[in-house]
């Protein structure tokens, strides 16, 4: 397949975990060129914790989080290495990282220094908490912007039940990095201007996600407090034990139509017109009813089968489903949702995060290994002689997993 909207576009990717990755991989996903700068003394946490026999190489979360990317290794702190970095973003569009504000400036690498190697570049610094204010300096993560962004008040299951995380933001800040390369490169193709992209993970977390919430409180003057599964406008709607070990089915009713049609297939059509679930502001109501009444059905069945018969009757339904049930869901098959590497190399990988008019990404090789590109790029792209190569010695190895 030809023609994916970002080839042409070199990505230097100094991101590591799983945040900025994502985000470097939508662009490698749909044609970019994105390098990605890994420092051998201490590997990115998602290549393991393990160095023997390479181990660093086979874990199955590097090669789908950095599927579609080449691996060089730099060593920052050794001077003709930092100038292959400052070549490398000579000659590329964009530099993403998701370091600590204040980190690329150490080496000198901030958006001052790189904008006087390349005054049209792109820079994206997708830090835990923004390069500008009281928190600047801290790390973070997904489980200390959850809480700090104000989205775990939202995450539980009663109102004044226990807080849970949600457990994925770093793919909705991975994203919002991806969107606004995608904004800065549109903005240079209009301007000839290139930018830096301060991106606060904690911020997105709370504008993308909390937007409605901190309105009510500041118009109303309401707090919004923890619904659960439950919806402030539908109702019934759950997730609903079902026969087995830990298999839940969820269950939204959004219409009339759709609550007869529950009624029906739970064999209480009486329901209709008792006065306790018959207008929608009765089965907010009795709510808790329902939901006994609901799970009694589901509980005497398997979550696919409650599925099925719900949908068929014109319930939205959803079976959840473990890691196993994904992999060989009818639903995700039929649209080929799996994809193996075009190079040949074992694995099968979730597809596209979305699909484009113009046609889809391409799954071209799972997750280099370490400095697998190293000749490519130093001798192909950079010009460099053969003895200018780094070399990966794995005695020199560390994972992120290492004590300082």
């Amino acid at each position: 397949m030809e023609g994916l909207p970002f080839e042409g576009i070199r990505v230097v990717d100094f991101t590591h975990e799983w945040a900025g990755p994502i985000g470097t991989r939508v662009l490698a996903d749909f044609g970019a060129e994105v390098i990605k700068v890994e420092y051998v003394r201490r590997l990115c946490v998602v290549r393991g914790a393990r160095t023997d026999n390479q181990h660093y190489n086979h874990h199955p979360m590097w090669h789908q989080v950095n599927r579609n990317k080449l691996s060089i290794t730099l060593d920052l702190n050794i001077p003709e290495e930092k100038q292959a970095f400052k070549d490398l973003v000579q000659v590329s569009d964009l530099v993403v990282n998701n370091c600590r504000a204040g980190v690329m400036e150490k080496f000198d690498l901030g958006y001052e220094e790189l904008r006087k190697i390349r005054p049209d570049i792109i820079l994206a610094s997708l830090s835990g908490f923004g390069a500008t204010g009281p928190y600047a300096t801290y790390a973070g993560f997904g489980g200390t912007i959850e809480p700090i962004s104000g989205l775990m008040l939202l995450t539980a299951y009663q109102r004044d039940g226990k807080r849970f995380r949600v457990r994925e933001m770093d793919v909705v800040n991975g994203l919002a990095g991806t969107c606004a390369l995608v904004t800065a490169l549109v903005h240079r193709q209009l301007t000839g201007e290139g930018q830096w992209i301060d991106l606060s993970q904690t911020e997105t977390a709370t504008h993308a996600l909390l937007g409605e919430h901190l309105l009510e409180y500041v118009m109303n003057g309401t707090q919004t407090l923890p619904m659960g599964n439950r919806h402030r406008y539908f109702a019934p709607q759950g997730c609903y034990r079902c026969a087995g070990q830990d298999r839940w089915v969820t269950i939204t009713v959004r219409s009339e139509e759709q609550w007869h049609a529950l009624c029906r297939i739970l064999k209480h059509p009486e329901w209709t017109s008792d006065a306790r679930f018959y207008t929608h502001a009765a089965r907010m109501a009795h709510h808790d009813e329902l939901d006994h009444h609901i799970e009694h059905w589901t509980g005497q069945r398997s979550h696919i089968e409650a599925m099925n018969l719900l949908q068929r009757s014109g319930v939205p339904a959803g079976a959840v489903l473990n890691e196993e049930e994904l992999r060989d869901d009818p639903h995700l098959n039929a649209r080929g949702y799996f994809m193996t590497a075009e190079d040949g190399r074992e694995g099968r990988f979730p597809g596209m995060l979305f699909q484009l008019a113009e046609g889809a990404g391409r799954l071209r090789h799972r997750g280099p290994d370490l400095g697998e590109h190293n000749e490519t790029v130093f001798r192909g792209i950079l010009g460099r002689s053969a003895d200018e190569v780094p070399t990966v010695e794995e005695d020199r190895i560390g994972t992120g997993y290492d004590p300082d």
